[in-house]
């Protein structure tokens, strides 16, 4: 049975809009005081058990001694260090100021594969980044009227974040082999990233039984790592059947449903400054977004080079 030209469309819908509810969910996760790495524990936990079910499920290899440098560079660049930074900066910030500022992650993507060579100068898409950086500048720079006195710093740590997430994007383009299926790979890196981090939460002293689930916060990392589970599916899904070009538009459905789940969650009222933000921010996306001509006509001097 063939799919509906529809489907694609409602795999980048479904995934933007489940990330989009992430940003709240992480508020409401910090609001009991939780500590950040307790959190990111509980959470790397609960997405290891997902990808694990998925394996086991589908029958795909959970763990592969050879692919091990793979997953400790994702535990360390794509799971525990923005996963801190995250918990840390998320008390201080609204849902929307989040999805804006991690929605930086295509751009960053970008800037990176051309500082490595990996991608040629295109103007249009230079644009687009520097269209990016302007967003970022009209959230850190005005006054915003948030409830932390120095969010122009969590913002900043939250562009940071970003910028780890492009790192990996990159690195899963370019480092990882084509044969290692993504579900052996999450859980692979989230099963390292639970050795890292429980360890050093018990040295820290930070002291989240399972108990805690149960509460308001706990339910939250529930729905982040759940969500970001399916989120995650849908998305390589896309890659897969639709190519990356097309999957990348879920960057803009994450930055607007990010926002509205801030305003239907919290009641979230937003400054003018951030309303452009967010408008300069999806215009930043769509010019450092690659054109379907420009994807092929990469395809074949790949090909080109590999026949040589």
């Amino acid at each position: 049975m063939t799919e509906h030209r529809l489907f694609p469309y409602l795999m980048i819908l479904g995934s933007g809009v489940i990330w989009g509810v992430t940003f709240s969910f992480a508020l409401i996760a910090t609001a009991q005081g939780a500590h950040p790495l307790g959190l990111s524990a509980w959470q790397v936990v609960l997405t290891a058990l997902f990808f694990l079910a998925a394996c086991l499920v589908s029958r795909v290899t959970l763990f592969d001694p050879r692919n091990l440098r793979h997953y400790v560079v994702l535990a360390l660049v794509g799971i525990t260090a923005p996963n801190l930074l995250y918990y840390y900066a998320a008390p201080h910030l609204s849902a929307g100021i989040l999805a804006i500022t991690v929605s930086t992650v295509p751009l960053f993507t970008y800037a990176i594969m051309l500082v490595l060579r990996f991608e040629s100068i295109i103007a249009r898409r230079l644009a687009g980044i520097v269209l990016g950086m302007i967003a970022i500048l009209l959230l850190v720079v005005p006054d915003q009227g948030l409830s932390s006195d120095d969010a122009s710093f969590w913002i900043l740590l939250v562009v940071v974040c970003a910028l780890l997430y492009a790192i990996e994007n990159v690195y899963i383009s370019r480092g990882i082999p084509a044969h290692i299926d993504i579900r052996e790979f999450l859980f692979g890196s989230n099963l390292i990233a639970i050795l890292l981090q429980f360890p050093l939460a018990i040295y820290l002293g930070v002291d989240e039984s399972w108990t805690w689930l149960a509460t308001d916060a706990g339910i939250a990392v529930i729905g982040i790592a759940v969500g970001s589970g399916f989120a995650y599916s849908m998305f390589f899904y896309t890659i897969k059947t639709s190519g990356p070009v097309f999957a990348s538009q879920c960057a803009y459905v994450v930055t607007i449903s990010g926002v509205i789940w801030g305003i239907i969650i919290f009641a979230e009222q937003h400054s003018v400054w951030v309303w452009i933000s967010v408008i300069v921010m999806l215009l930043g996306l769509v010019l450092v977004t690659p054109d379907e001509e420009d994807e092929l006509e990469k395809v074949k001097k790949i090909a080109t080079a590999e026949s040589s």
